[in-house]
C-alpha cells in the first residue's frame, strides 16, 4: 500500500487530494517541524512530502502526481497524454508545473520574507518584487479561463489542476485573497467544493 508522508498545510495536500479522487486506500504517516531523524532515511532533504510505493521512493509532490497518474489503472482520467495531441498535452505540462513554479515557489518565497522582516514588509523590496511576480501570474491564469472552461485544462478536472489548486488554496490563508480576480475564486470554489478535496483537507 502506498504511504505518504504528511504534514498539514503543506505540498502533500496534492498528494492525498489525488488519491482521494482515485478512491484508492493510502497509509498516512503524520509528520511534525523538525521532521523526525528516521524520516531522513526515506527522504534525505527532510522535504515533505515523500511516498512510499513497494521499492519506490519520491519526494517532489509534481513529479508525484505524474508517477501516480502514471501508475494507478484509473488515473488516466485525471491526466491529458499525448494522445489528446501535442497542443492540449503541452497545455496540461505547462500548467501541472506552473501550479508549483509560478505559483506555489512564489508565495512560499513570500511567506519567508515576511517572517525575516516582520513589520517592514511593505516596504521591503524583495516583497514588493515577489508581489509583482505574483501579480503577473495571477493575471496570466486569470486569462487562461477567460473562454469560460471550468477546469484548467477544459471541461475535465486533471492532476493539473491538483498542482494550481494547492497554490490558490494557500493564498487566502496568507491574507493574499484580494489578489484572485473573480474567475479564480470562483474556480478555486469548484476544487474545494469537491469531496476528494474536503477529505484531504481534512487530514
Amino acid at each position: 500500500m502506498l504511504t505518504i508522508y504528511h504534514l498539514p498545510r503543506t505540498r502533500s495536500l496534492r498528494v492525498i487530494w489525488l488519491m482521494e479522487e482515485l478512491g484508492e486506500p493510502y497509509r498516512l504517516e503524520k509528520l511534525s517541524i523538525p521532521v523526525p531523524p528516521e524520516y531522513l532515511a526515506v527522504n534525505p532533504l527532510g522535504s515533505i512530502p515523500a511516498i512510499e510505493d513497494g521499492e519506490v521512493r519520491m519526494s517532489d509532490s509534481i513529479a508525484i502526481l505524474q508517477y501516480l497518474a502514471a501508475t494507478r489503472a484509473d488515473a488516466a482520467k485525471l491526466t491529458v497524454g499525448p494522445d489528446a495531441g501535442r497542443v492540449a498535452y503541452a497545455e496540461h505540462l505547462q500548467f501541472l508545473q506552473f501550479g508549483e513554479a509560478d505559483l506555489a515557489t512564489p508565495l512560499s518565497a513570500i511567506f519567508r520574507t515576511r517572517m525575516q522582516v516582520k513589520d517592514d514588509a511593505h516596504t521591503n523590496p524583495t516583497m514588493e518584487e515577489l508581489l509583482r511576480l505574483l501579480t503577473r501570474r495571477l493575471t496570466f491564469l486569470d486569462g487562461h479561463f477567460g473562454d469560460g472552461r471550468p477546469y484548467v485544462t477544459g471541461g475535465g478536472f486533471t492532476i493539473a489542476d491538483i498542482s494550481i489548486g494547492y497554490a490558490l488554496q494557500r493564498m487566502p490563508t496568507m491574507n493574499l485573497g484580494d489578489m484572485l480576480s473573480g474567475r479564480l475564486v470562483n474556480y478555486l470554489a469548484r476544487l474545494q467544493a469537491r469531496p476528494a478535496y474536503q477529505r484531504a483537507a481534512e487530514k
